[in-house]
């Protein structure tokens, strides 16, 4: 295996058993059952659109009874591939988690890392483009006609599961995106946050 390539394997929640593998290449992501008859899901890197995650509660008849990651990723034909890593009473909720965070990571580092340049790019060029629901300008963002704020004016409030927009000088004037309900919202969050470093250093 060479040094582009990285695999993580899921084992089942009641014992040892891999229940899925998933191995990151530069050319794209592999999803295989070890246990099923199932061939791998091949899903090439160039598909690859976009991606949302969270953490959801499983409620039992009274109370909490665990937890469940997800990851979800979206292909250019609009398939949604689910990642769901579900843990009960407890049980692997730290190595859940742990693999939850590694696959985000693994997913940005191969494939969204390359999105945010080009959207990066685009800005750069002076080129309008729209992410996550917000319009870009070299200027500044807009969401809708009345919501245009300069880059000056724009600030940032993050959360660990979502983070808001705002004008500096007027809080009522926000626009929140979710990571769990918002595809590619941390590709979002990283471009306004660089872009908005860059305009106060320029100040």
């Amino acid at each position: 295996m060479n040094e582009d390539t990285c695999l993580i394997e899921i084992p089942a929640l009641l014992n040892n058993k891999t229940s899925k593998i998933l191995t990151f290449k530069t050319e794209g992501l592999i999803i295989e059952k070890p246990s099923g008859f199932a061939a791998p899901e091949i899903i090439a890197a160039e598909s690859i659109t976009g991606f949302r995650y969270g953490v959801s509660w499983i409620n039992g008849y009274a109370f909490t009874i665990g937890r469940q990651y997800f990851i979800d990723i979206q292909t250019e034909q609009q398939k949604t591939i689910r990642i769901r890593l579900g843990s009960y009473y407890g049980i692997r909720k730290r190595l859940y988690g742990s693999l939850w965070s590694e696959i985000i990571h693994q997913l940005w580092h191969n494939y969204f890392v390359n999105l945010y340049n080009y959207y990066y790019d685009l800005y750069n060029i002076h080129q309008t483009f729209e992410l996550c629901g917000i319009k870009f300008h070299f200027g500044g963002i807009g969401w809708d006609a009345n919501n245009i704020l300069p880059w000056n004016l724009i600030c940032i409030s993050n959360y660990y599961n979502y983070f808001m927009i705002y004008n500096c000088n007027n809080k009522k004037q926000n626009k929140s995106k979710t990571f769990a309900k918002d595809w590619n919202a941390v590709v979002l969050q990283a471009l306004i946050r660089k872009i908005v470093e860059e305009r106060k250093v320029l100040q």
